[in-house]
């Protein structure tokens, strides 16, 4: 046994060789949990489609109202699984040791982009154009209007399902390019041909030169359509709300949701997979501190854009503090005030908590708890505004709608759409290792221990 320099005992560190055979026995076969858990997301998921079915059949897409819920799902997902290989990017960008077991986890929440655009398209139906509104394109039809001259062809659809299909290109991009290695190692251990890949010197630049690349696109991508989504799916139904702080705003959501879910995936993985030997505390300990500075962000940005309402009470600005804050979703914020911030960031300040595997995970479930309550409080809020009120200056305190409760519909499909995140990481997850082969093992040759005073140590050494 030997230390890692803070006093905990490690496990004496697995040569390459160990490793490999370790995970890739795993990968070899499947559990009885794996199964269980495979055809339970399955249903759901199942569920969650006969839902939207139903909604389509009942309400149709002349409403929005009735869709609320299903935009608040798209939008939990993009700020949630959807942003989680943004957190594996910028670790692999400053060269984070700890990122390595917890790089291929991001990577499969970026798949679930492709649910994400299969539900945004059905959003686009419901989303008039941008013609005579007052939107982010500034455009009008007529000369006494403000706006641009001229329009602006095909806004806002076009734009949006555009930066989104180049985000999902993007996720399929990392995914593939780093994966391309271990699925090479793991068909020839089964005598399948390997392809054009030999792992030579050269590949392997220009896979790390291409993931760098790929990754820059995707921060870029995501980015962007987080913030065209909060504007063009939130803001721009409700008139009178004008915040500049809002889409930032809900790309620092997407932030914190994404480390969450990789938090609360890594523990699940250690605690249910029994690795171990591989996740340790120390990768809880450092993620909880980024995650704690969320906190503090989320708190600034959310705080930001109150501010400016609160103190301006203009009658517009009274209406959408009504309807956003203090009216009819009032739960939904103070919700996800305490669980986005009060109580994960009372809980991180604690040494003891974040030098912990369950404290960290905790926090990040309170984490994505709240940020589901968020984005139903900010969609379903905005998605009941008629539409013969979108076009308003300014929504009238008595227009304010009314809290839009789910039904069992709503529930199918904000269960379902989880669910069928989970699934596609579940299944796909089958067919590469869970763990980066590759990663972990450049991780296992940068460590070496050398002896200190009176203990040992974990000494790493620089890929470059």
């Amino acid at each position: 046994m030997h230390s890692n320099g803070h006093g905990h005992a490690l496990a004496p560190l697995p040569t390459v060789s160990e490793f490999t055979n370790d995970i890739v026995g795993r990968h070899a076969q499947t559990g009885p949990r794996y199964k269980r858990a495979l055809t339970l997301l399955g249903f759901l998921f199942a569920l969650g489609v006969v839902g939207f079915i139903a909604r389509a059949v009942t309400d149709g897409f002349d409403e929005r109202r009735p869709w609320g819920y299903f935009a608040a799902t798209a939008a939990f997902l993009l700020t949630t699984a959807g942003t989680a290989p943004i957190i594996v990017i910028g670790l692999r960008a400053i060269k984070a040791h700890w990122r390595r077991p917890l790089v291929r986890l991001g990577e499969l929440y970026g798949l679930v982009t492709v649910l994400i655009l299969a539900m945004f398209v059905v959003l686009l139906f419901l989303i008039p154009s941008a013609v005579d509104r007052r939107t982010m394109y500034f455009q009008s039809s007529g000369a006494g209007l403000p706006g641009t001259v001229g329009r602006i062809f095909g806004a806002p659809h076009i734009y949006d399902l555009t930066l989104l299909t180049a985000l999902v290109c993007a996720a399929i991009g990392l995914f593939w390019a780093s994966t391309r290695g271990d699925k090479a190692l793991l068909a020839g251990r089964g005598g399948k041909a390997v392809g054009k890949w030999w792992g030579t010197t050269k590949q392997w630049r220009v896979t790390t030169v291409g993931l760098g690349l790929i990754g820059a696109v995707f921060f870029v991508t995501v980015v962007g359509f987080i913030s065209l989504f909060s504007i063009d799916m939130a803001m721009a139904l409700v008139p009178g709300w004008r915040d500049a702080i809002f889409p930032a705003f809900q790309v620092i959501t997407g932030l914190q949701g994404g480390l969450a879910t990789l938090i609360v995936s890594a523990y699940v993985l250690r605690r249910f997979g029994h690795f171990e030997k591989y996740i340790h505390m120390d990768h809880f300990w450092a993620a909880s501190k980024p995650l704690l500075a969320f906190c503090l962000l989320w708190f600034y940005f959310g705080w930001s854009t109150f501010i400016i309402y609160w103190y301006g009470r203009q009658p517009a600005e009274q209406s959408v503090m009504q309807m956003l804050y203090f009216g009819p979703y009032e739960f939904f914020f103070y919700a996800a005030f305490l669980l986005c911030f009060v109580v994960p960031f009372f809980t991180l300040i604690w040494n003891g908590v974040r030098k912990s595997c369950g404290g960290p995970a905790l926090a990040a479930s309170f984490i994505l708890i709240g940020n589901l309550c968020d984005k139903i409080r900010l969609y379903a809020g905005s998605w009941s505004v008629p539409n013969n009120l979108i076009k308003d200056h300014a929504l009238a305190r008595s227009d304010v709608p009314l809290v839009n409760y789910p039904d069992v519909f709503d529930v199918m499909i904000v269960v379902g759409g989880i669910a069928g995140a989970l699934f596609i990481v579940l299944w796909m997850a089958r067919r590469v290792p869970i763990v980066s082969l590759w990663e972990v093992s450049e991780g296992i040759r940068l460590r070496v221990v050398r002896p200190f005073l009176r203990t040992r140590l974990t000494v790493l050494g620089k890929p470059e």
